[in-house]
């Protein structure tokens, strides 16, 4: 793939045009992507030169992550709409230099980005999806078929503080998503499986599966009705405080469901919502005979309310509350402890857009629970969350971000950890195929009632190459650390992945 331009910074984009997909953005992805498409009637030049082509899909690209649902088809929406219109001539070197500007914003958007340890997860490849190519129209929807394969090694596969054991991995991750092209209402679906082999572990082989769709209707144009879905089968990561030592891995699925209004009154977007979650974990075999897990499986309801005020494009603040209620189908778990609560999280934030090349977005409060077994005390903390991005130089984009919440334990004596996460990523293309990427993240879990404390850090260093617009190379190497207050949960861990990918 021969070299491009440079991408030009979003500021040669006319200041109007950013003002006029900002405030269409407040509808909902597709009044975003129809405003894009007027913007190009009217000023084709936008997409007549790589350059201008991808300063217009930063600037599209800005308030995406600020929608409900999967973010990934919208980026392809606004690089389909841009490409559309770029001229015959120009075409193909447009769409490279559009996906280039849009993978640094898939690669910085933390609501595409993979979560972290302790969170369950598989280890897999430590980087967002591309952007991916054109799809495939059907009727009126777009299917996007993906396939990523690789292998890895790992040089603690259990996560052990002593007589650690290596192997090297494969793994095949095959994928469907469809979006619908409908004019007001929107829905996207996804269905996808991991399958994961090690060469000397056979027992630490994996089979995960997900599904999920996501939409929106409007009702008008101050009226939206939010709904989704997901039905997973994962396990549990062996670095996971919960982690079981059973011979395999833990397995679990997980079942939600969600649905909500947004409403627009005036100069405030009201969202009201609620959720339903089923979490249940299946039975491992010990060194000692069965270890059970049905004691964990539980069910979670959560119901919250937003007030945004998005008078101002550039900056927007608003105030939010969550109820939180947590249902364990055991009165009591294997320990005798009364592990039903209910919680809260409450407080003020703001989104905000200090230039083109810096966005971000912040939230400060409370957040609280209360359990039923008499011997757990109440545990509070301070709530806060957010992300900044800042688009550094044409190629070159910074984010950093942190994350604070109480997270269900299984630890004797405990009711709760508080689970703290601060971290950031630098991506930088050298060139349109050629991108590199460095990833820090600390992670801190108190648990509550407890003298323990868990101090992890994860980094990574990658590499990402383009054979062809749609095929991608990747080789990274990740390092994963914890230091406990309990000295046998300590380890470290090094994995270097091989991977490639198509998107069709």
């Amino acid at each position: 793939m021969a070299a491009l331009p440079c991408v030009a910074r979003a500021a040669s984009v006319p200041d109007a045009v950013s003002r006029q997909l900002n405030v269409a953005a407040e509808t909902g992805p597709h009044a975003l992507v129809d405003a894009l498409a007027r913007v190009l009637a009217a000023h084709p030049e936008l997409a007549a030169t790589p350059e201008s082509a991808a300063a217009l899909a930063s600037v599209a690209s800005i308030p995406v992550p600020q929608f409900v649902g999967a973010n990934l088809p919208v980026y392809r929406e606004i690089a389909a709409t841009i490409i559309a219109a770029a001229p015959p001539a120009q075409r193909e070197a447009v769409r490279a230099a559009v996906g280039q500007a849009l993978m640094s914003y898939v690669a910085t958007d933390i609501r595409i980005m993979p979560s972290l340890p302790p969170a369950p997860a598989a280890p897999r490849q430590p980087q967002p999806e591309p952007v991916g190519g054109p799809g495939f129209d059907v009727g009126s929807f777009t299917i996007y078929p993906e396939i990523h394969a690789g292998g890895f090694y790992d040089s603690n596969i259990y996560a052990t503080n002593t007589q650690a054991k290596s192997d090297w991995v494969g793994t095949l991750s095959p994928s469907v998503s469809l979006q619908s092209n409908w004019k007001r209402n929107s829905l996207y679906a996804e269905a996808g499986a991991d399958f994961t082999g090690y060469v000397r572990h056979g027992n630490e082989n994996t089979i995960d599966w997900h599904t999920q769709a996501e939409g929106r209707i409007h009702v008008s144009n101050n009226t939206r009705l939010l709904f989704g879905a997901l039905l997973l089968q994962e396990h549990e990561d062996r670095a996971s405080p919960d982690a079981v030592e059973g011979t395999t891995p833990t397995l679990y699925h997980q079942a939600s469901t969600y649905a909500g209004v947004a409403q627009r009154i005036g100069n405030f977007d009201v969202r009201l919502a609620g959720a339903v979650e089923r979490l249940t974990f299946g039975d491992v075999m010990g060194t000692h005979g069965v270890i059970l897990n049905n004691d964990r499986n539980r069910n979670r309801y959560t119901f919250g309310i937003t007030v945004r005020d998005v008078a101002n494009s550039a900056f927007r603040p608003f105030v939010e509350g969550l109820g939180d209620f947590r249902r364990y189908d055991q009165t009591t778990d294997d320990f005798g402890y009364q592990r039903n609560s209910n919680g809260y999280r409450a407080g003020v934030g703001a989104q905000f857009r200090l230039s083109s090349a810096l966005t971000g977005e912040v939230f400060i409060g409370a957040m609280g629970r209360d359990y039923k077994d008499p011997t757990f005390k109440p545990v509070t903390a301070v709530a806060a969350d957010g992300y900044l991005r800042w688009q550094a130089a044409e190629g070159t984009a910074f984010v950093l971000f942190t994350d604070r919440s109480i997270e269900e334990t299984t630890l004797v004596g405990s009711p709760a950890y508080i689970y703290t996460l601060l971290g950031g990523r630098i991506e930088h293309a050298f060139r349109p195929d050629l991108t590199a990427f460095v990833r820090f993240a600390y992670a801190n879990a108190a648990f509550a009632q407890s003298s323990r404390q868990d101090n992890e850090i994860d980094t990574s260093v990658g590499l990402r190459y383009y054979v062809t617009r749609q095929v991608y190379l990747g080789a990274d190497y990740r390092y994963t650390t914890r230091r406990s207050t309990e000295s046998t949960q300590n380890f470290g861990r090094n994995q270097v992945f091989f991977t490639v990918g198509s998107s069709f």
